[in-house]
């Protein structure tokens, strides 16, 4: 039934209005959640399964089971899930809308263009490094640990808003998937096999430290812009991920930090006793790492970040949700679920650095964007001058123009009177 569902249609409480994406699994759509008070209506992420895949009775079960037990993950690095059905053979579940983008999406985007900074990448992965540790620590009623794995960390599932949040998404599908017949899961997981770890690809029984090297796997390939373990098919990609042959990110880049090289490196321990044994570890370590740099990376620095690769991207779709809305709404009375304000996109009025990333010196912190970030001992690694760096369709600031203005009129002043004592002298 996916293949006709349609805007309008309704999925529990929730109202489709665009379908924003699909892929292997399933079908994403934005919807409006209707609740007894109009008033406190709100917009969400539906994500709708196959048709062949709510055929297969264990994956039902085990879908139902996996997110009604992910619904209690609540930490700000991770997508909240709000509720989760069937219906008319639809499995469909319901949760936060991140206005952003994936995490693919932007290295796609900005692949075209520039490379996400580094020190960028480290921020990202932190953030989602501590969503993973929340996950992970889950417990049941009785304080026991509820053993929760995500197992397909991978940049299609790490989301960037527009605020510059950091949230991970999916948890417990891939669960649920791995209990299809091999000819249903085969399109469910093309693509995935790179971000996968050893004993994930060999079958074997896995822990939160295969989620930690996966998350491995995103770091290497932020901060060297390089895939770590790609085949010419699956079956090969398959087999370097067994093997695990890490080249270090040093023999790629002579300029690559040793000390994030450490951090790399282990986190991409074939053997999972090698590994971090925790995801607040590795967070911690790279927080450490930033701080050792003396770099602070902001939350609207990452917002800025978005907004320079896929801004127009964002923008678009916002205007496509509210003119969906206002197709659906009763009596033409568009609801007030999305922002009037300027979009935040390259053709809105918002300010914000494109990175705000601060060196920070002996003197306290400085207001210094990746735009032009530098230290002690130069430029950092990946990171362009300041004069390449700048932001496409940015309007100039009225205020700086006027105090140009100004200041040009009062030199020209002082001109004028010397020359006029000059005269007067002569």
């Amino acid at each position: 039934m996916t293949n006709d569902l349609q805007p309008g249609s309704r999925l529990g409480d929730c109202e489709l209005l665009l379908r924003v994406g699909r892929g292997g699994m399933a079908t994403v759509w934005v919807a409006r959640e209707h609740v007894a008070g109009r008033k406190d209506d709100r917009l969400v992420a539906v994500k709708a399964m196959l048709p062949e895949l709510a055929e297969e009775a264990e994956f039902v079960r085990m879908f139902l089971d996996e997110v009604r037990l992910v619904r209690s993950i609540r930490h700000h690095n991770v997508v909240s899930v709000y509720d989760v059905g069937e219906h008319d053979g639809v499995m469909w579940m319901s949760m936060e809308w991140v206005e952003g983008e994936s995490l693919h999406t932007m290295i796609a985007e900005a692949g075209k263009r520039r490379a996400i900074p580094p020190e960028m990448a480290v921020s990202i992965l932190a953030e989602a490094a501590a969503g993973l540790h929340a996950a992970h620590e889950l417990r049941d009623e009785n304080g026991g640990p509820r053993g929760v794995v995500h197992r397909d960390i991978s940049p299609h599932n790490i989301l960037i808003g527009t605020n510059g949040a950091v949230k991970l998404v999916d948890f417990g599908v891939a669960k649920a998937v791995g209990r299809v017949s091999e000819a249903t899961r085969a399109g469910q997981l093309k693509g995935k096999f790179g971000y996968m770890s050893p004993e994930q690809a060999r079958g074997k029984a896995i822990d939160r430290r295969s989620d930690l090297f996966a998350l491995g796997i995103v770091l290497f390939e932020l901060t060297t812009s390089r895939r770590l373990f790609r085949g010419e098919s699956d079956i090969e990609t398959l087999k370097l991920v067994i093997s695990s042959r890490v080249p270090p990110p040093t023999t790629l880049d002579p300029k690559y930090p040793p000390e994030l090289e450490r951090i790399v490196m282990r986190a991409l321990q074939r053997d999972p006793q090698g590994r971090y044994q925790t995801a607040l570890e590795l967070e911690a370590d790279l927080r450490a790492y930033l701080k050792a740099k003396r770099i602070v990376v902001t939350q609207s620095g990452i917002a800025g970040l978005l907004k320079r690769v896929v801004g127009q991207r964002i923008e678009q779709r916002r205007r496509a949700v509210r003119s969906a809305l206002k197709s659906v709404a009763a009596g033409g009375v568009l609801p007030e679920l999305i922002s009037n304000e300027p979009v935040f996109t390259p053709t809105g009025n918002e300010k914000i650095t494109i990175t705000g990333v601060s060196v920070v010196t002996g003197t306290g912190l400085s207001g210094v964007s990746s735009s032009g970030i530098s230290s002690a001992g130069g430029s950092l690694p990946g990171v362009a001058p300041p004069s390449s760096r700048s932001v496409a369709g940015s309007a100039p600031d009225p205020n700086r123009t006027v105090a140009i203005v100004a200041y040009m009129v009062g030199v020209a002043g002082i001109l004028i009177a010397i020359a006029v004592l000059y005269l007067a002298g002569h």
